[in-house]
Parts: structure tokens; C-alpha cells; sequence
């Protein structure tokens, strides 16, 4: 018995010392921080960032500038829905319904008016690399003025009223949370 328990010792060792020598060092991992990705954190602005890989130079920015709208369209689409649903709960319900459904029509023809506007704050590239591509970094920038601003401007043609206040510490208040 002493025979079989020290030999079910002797087996348990020797599978422990084998697992340990397969281990391997880990390796430290270097962390890179693609070039413009630092200027996201910005308070009050609402920014994308992209990188565009081709070829071609032009191609590649076009590829930078396409992605980084697209990100900023959907930055401001949340931030935007963010907005009006608070803006929509100090309301009362009556209110509330139409303000939303309102709110919802103008902020689509604004949106697309502002986003053309967004305007470029970083473009750097990086020449052809080992992979013979090129890489264009851009971020792109919308004030928050901007969007507010355009947003009264086109509430005022109507004769639907809002709290410019409100709906501007809202606005902020949104665009800030993600950070």
C-alpha cells in the first residue's frame, strides 16, 4: 500500500515538473498608439479618428476621410438621441410625443448639413511601408456650437418653442459622458 501511494506520488511530481517546464518567459507586449488617436479626448467637441491603407495616396485619404465621417455621423447620432430623450423627459407627456417626432425632423436635416462642415484637425501620413501601402490618419472635428446653433436656427422657422438652455447642457452633458 505505502508502495502504490508513494509511486501515485512520484507520478503527480513528475506530471507537475513536466507542465512547468513548457512554460515559457512572457514576453512584455509594446503598446502602440496610432498617431492623432490622442486627440479624441477633447471636452465639448465631438471627434473621429480613422486610418485610411491603400496603394494609392489619394486612396487611402479618401478611405481616411470616408471612415472618419462615418464615425462622426454615428458619434452624433447617439449623442443626438441622448439629447432629445432627456430633453423629451422634462417635457410633459403631451409634449413630449410631439416635441420628440419634431425634434426627430429637424435634427435629420441638420445633422447632414453639419457633418459637411466637420472639419479635419489632424492629417498625417506614413509613407509606404515594408507593405508598400500608404496610411493616412485623420481626425475629424464638429463643435458643439455648430450642431447647437444650426439646430435653433432651424427650430426658429417654426413655431415650435424650446429651452435653448436646456437643450444646450443636455447636448453637453452627452457628448461628455463617453469620456
Amino acid at each position: 500500500m505505502k508502495i502504490r501511494n508513494l509511486a501515485l506520488i512520484l507520478l503527480a511530481c513528475a506530471a507537475l515538473v513536466s507542465c512547468g517546464a513548457s512554460k515559457k518567459a512572457v514576453k512584455p507586449v509594446s503598446t502602440y498608439v496610432q498617431p492623432g488617436y490622442e486627440l479624441l479626448n477633447a471636452k465639448n467637441t465631438l471627434r473621429a479618428w480613422a486610418v485610411g491603407v491603400s496603394d494609392s495616396e489619394m486612396t487611402a485619404k479618401k478611405k481616411a476621410m470616408t471612415d472618419a465621417s462615418s464615425q462622426l455621423a454615428m458619434i452624433l447620432q447617439k449623442t443626438v438621441t441622448t439629447t432629445v430623450e432627456q430633453y423629451c423627459v422634462s417635457l410633459s407627456e403631451s409634449e413630449a410625443a410631439k416635441s420628440k417626432k419634431f425634434f426627430n425632423e429637424k435634427i435629420a436635416i441638420v445633422s447632414k448639413a453639419v457633418l459637411q462642415g466637420a472639419v479635419p484637425i489632424f492629417d498625417e501620413w506614413e509613407a509606404k511601408g515594408a507593405d508598400g501601402m500608404y496610411r493616412n490618419y485623420i481626425v475629424l472635428e464638429l463643435s458643439k456650437d455648430k450642431f447647437i446653433n444650426k439646430l435653433i436656427e432651424e427650430m426658429d422657422k417654426t413655431d415650435v418653442k424650446i429651452d435653448e438652455k436646456l437643450l444646450n447642457e443636455l447636448f453637453l452633458k452627452a457628448i461628455n459622458s463617453d469620456r
